[in-house]
């Protein structure tokens, strides 16, 4: 493997997710939600509604990363009770910054 693809599967990498939940959901359903983010390693972006991040080891694929994302919000969903939800997810090296 060369040295630039060595460093570059060695840099850890950032998911950014922004969702909407149905606004037929309860409060209680989007506790339960925001709970099962935040113990699966999911940061909450202050001062935006339902923007959150979370990082992944070093080398692991974006498309592996969507992919868990994927999953994971379907499963949170599925706990909470929650029928209807949008997302989008972003997958890069940096953090992301919030100003």
């Amino acid at each position: 493997m060369s040295l630039i693809k060595t460093i570059i599967n060695k840099k850890k990498m950032y998911a950014l997710l922004s969702l909407d939940i149905d606004k037929k959901a309860t409060s209680e359903q989007r506790e339960k939600f925001y709970d099962f983010l935040k113990k699966n390693n999911w940061n909450k972006i202050s001062k935006l509604t339902t923007v959150w991040y979370a990082k992944f080891k070093n080398g692991t694929t974006e498309a592996n990363i969507i992919s868990t994302v994927k999953k994971e919000i379907k499963n949170t969903a599925e706990e909470s009770g929650i029928k209807s939800y949008d997302c989008v997810v972003h997958v890069g090296p940096s953090k992301p910054v919030s100003f």
